[in-house]
């Protein structure tokens, strides 16, 4: 049984070693390419380029969420004030246009257009007047609606899927933040210039879900550190500061960026060290829901709320001062 199914898994493997080598002339780079193209919105594929392209924040840009623009192009009067709302299906592409507002006005010269996100991906048929008022816009070719600004990267005309990295002049990240199809997915992750963690916020798709954490920017070093001294001599008086200079030799020039950050935060933790959490949140589809609360730099708890999407249910401070 066991040679069958190793046998299969052989077969299929040099089918698409043989098909590779048809399609693509053995040439990686095409394949690269063609799969980064394929698996653009997906989160989970391997080498997808959500999970391995990042890119500077410098380049980075937004386009409005989508709405249908009126245009009369009569030469002497213009109607104003039509509004044309969408119906989605649930994969969120355009079915059709519902005219809510006819407005006033209109001659029989009314063209509409979709603009935002992806403006170029929908086209709209002849506006139909009556009485001076908008009652159909048909839908020639659709697309995914965009009820949000959503990202692209440079000049390209997909939204991004990546990473967006923000540094500092030294190299070091301050601010690293996932996208998907253009809109922030995942956990975005702040640092202070000396790489230690200022916040984590899990989003999905576009809207706050998930924990959000912020930290007092102050490592807190476990009770038995002793001071190591370096190859100069030099002591190194706290345990933060040690794990950074061992980063600083494993990474070399890659110090600051992602993964030395990741594993200068891992080692600290690992070693006993720890960030005092100054505001602890939880969100659900874009609303407070679950536990907020708030400590001052030593950990004692400043307020607890608990909140039911969006609404606040419970609400404690407490005094610091008393024993």
């Amino acid at each position: 049984m066991k040679r069958s199914i190793i046998l299969i898994f052989s077969i299929l493997f040099l089918t698409l070693i043989f098909g590779y080598a048809i399609l693509y002339e053995g040439k990686l780079e095409v394949l690269a390419s063609k799969w980064s193209h394929w698996t653009r919105n997906s989160e989970s594929l391997p080498f997808s380029p959500y999970k391995i392209r990042r890119e500077d924040s410098a380049m980075l840009r937004f386009e409005e969420a989508n709405r249908v623009v009126f245009r009369d192009n009569h030469l002497f009067w213009r109607g104003n004030g039509a509004i044309a709302l969408p119906e989605l299906t649930i994969s969120g592409k355009l079915v059709r246009l519902i005219v809510s507002s006819g407005g006033i006005g209109y001659s029989n010269q009314v063209k509409a257009y979709v603009s935002g996100a992806n403006e170029h991906t929908f086209k709209l048929g002849e506006v139909k007047v009556d009485g001076g008022k908008v009652f159909d816009v048909p839908v020639i070719e659709s697309s995914l609606w965009s009820n949000t600004p959503i990202a692209y990267y440079g000049n390209e005309l997909e939204p991004f899927s990546g990473t967006i990295e923000q540094k500092f002049p030294s190299g070091q990240i301050i601010e690293e933040t996932p996208y998907l199809s253009g809109q922030i997915h995942g956990q975005v992750i702040r640092y202070e210039e000396r790489g230690i963690p200022i916040f984590s916020k899990d989003y999905d798709h576009g809207k706050k879900n998930g924990t959000h954490i912020y930290w007092y920017p102050t490592p807190i070093d476990p009770d038995n550190y002793v001071s190591e001294a370096r190859q100069d001599g030099e002591l190194i008086p706290t345990l933060w500061l040690k794990i950074r200079n061992d980063a600083k030799e494993k990474f070399g020039k890659e110090f600051g960026k992602h993964e030395s950050n990741k594993w200068v935060v891992d080692k600290y933790k690992l070693a006993g060290g720890s960030f005092q959490v100054k505001l602890l949140e939880h969100w659900l589809d874009n609303k407070k829901h679950g536990l907020f609360e708030g400590f001052d730099e030593i950990g004692n708890k400043t307020f607890k709320d608990d909140y039911d999407k969006g609404l606040r249910i419970k609400h404690k401070t407490f005094d610091k001062t008393k024993g």
